[in-house]
């Protein structure tokens, strides 16, 4: 029957532009798929852009948004694959092929880096780190799946203050069991570990020693996650957008009065404990603290407006990042179109270089 794409007649891989030709062969039996619909279906596919195309056919073949490419170990979405210029999907097309040449090799490592891309080896890293913590078997983890995965994978390399002591568990086992009692997801978990320990390390530079400090983070969940509920706000738009639309609907919501809020309570919690100068405050003091976070990330927004924008590995979400001088805001396109706050901080200064 017929293929068109933006009401444009496909009437094979050559009718694609070369990213999507090249995207669409990483899709187990996507070319063969492409031959059939342009050749001997009995219905008309009709999709709006290349992108969506290459998603509609990996999840309709395959009950999946992801696509496997064996040879690298990775599992990846398609609408992710496009967003690879042509030289690097010629160069994942190469390894995939078989080429093992070191350069080849050293060049598949560096676009898997640049595009925050992790493979199944990386992954496995995050049950060694938890049993290591010593949580690997708590209910929490079992049936771990991608996005849990990667949402655990860095903190490892979370800094983490010194011990109480030889005999005493370290801070990233202490801060991994009050994650544990707190989080009711992946997610939450890393969350909840990254606060503890950015909180013990504010106890320990004050001369507080590490027996208080679970009581400490304890008390400030406490106090800060209720606080959350009127932080959670956020501006809409209609799936995964262009970051000049995320950008304008940015602009509008803040124009009308609106707070770009957190995705989750955790997300809040450690933000304001990780970002503000927040160790022990209650009540009013506490809320002045979230509420002057709030306002100067609104403020660092409204001047500064994401260009770029980075696909999730699933291909459902994206961060997009802002910077101007020493300050640097994420926000988050999550997978039903809610934009919100992932991290707004001032960023250490670079090394001295001699």
């Amino acid at each position: 029957m017929t293929v068109s794409i933006a009401n444009k007649l496909i009437q094979g891989r050559g009718g694609l532009s070369d990213v999507a030709a090249l995207a669409l062969a990483f899709i187990d039996g996507g070319v063969e798929w492409l031959a059939w619909a342009t050749g001997g279906a009995t219905a008309p596919y009709n999709f709006p852009d290349e992108t969506t195309m290459l998603s509609q056919v990996q999840q309709g073949l395959h009950a999946s948004p992801l696509a496997f490419l064996p040879v690298l170990g990775l599992m990846v979405s398609p609408v992710k694959l496009m967003t690879f210029s042509l030289a690097d999907l010629r160069a994942v097309a190469a390894i995939e092929g078989g080429a093992t040449d070191a350069a080849t090799a050293a060049r598949g490592r560096a676009i898997l880096q640049a595009h925050g891309l992790l493979t199944q080896a990386d992954l496995a890293t995050v049950p060694a780190f938890l049993s290591q913590l010593g949580v690997a078997t708590a209910p929490l983890f079992q049936g771990l799946g991608l996005n849990d995965l990667i949402a655990l994978a860095d903190l490892p390399a979370v800094a983490t203050p010194d011990d109480g002591g030889p005999d005493a568990p370290t801070s990233a086992q202490a801060a991994a069991g009050f994650a544990l009692d707190q989080a009711r997801t992946a997610e939450e978990f890393g969350d909840y570990y990254r606060a503890y320990l950015a909180l013990a390390a504010k106890m320990k530079a004050a001369g507080n020693p590490p027996a208080q400090w679970r009581d400490q983070a304890q008390a400030a969940v406490q106090t800060l996650a209720p606080l959350m509920f009127g932080a959670l706000d956020c501006p809409q738009v209609p799936g995964l957008v262009s970051p000049g639309e995320v950008a304008r609907a940015v602009g509008l919501w803040l124009r009308q009065g609106g707070r770009i809020g957190f995705s989750r309570l955790s997300e809040g919690v450690c933000r304001v404990i990780d970002s503000t100068t927040y160790t022990n405050e209650t009540g009013s003091a506490a809320q002045q603290t979230l509420n002057l976070y709030l306002t100067n990330a609104q403020s660092f927004l409204a001047a500064n407006y994401p260009q770029t924008g980075r696909i999730s590995q699933d291909g459902r979400s994206c961060v997009l990042p802002a910077q101007s001088g020493n300050l640097y805001a994420e926000l988050l396109l999550g997978p039903g179109g809610g934009i919100t706050l992932r991290q707004f901080r001032r960023m250490s200064p670079p090394p001295e270089t001699s």
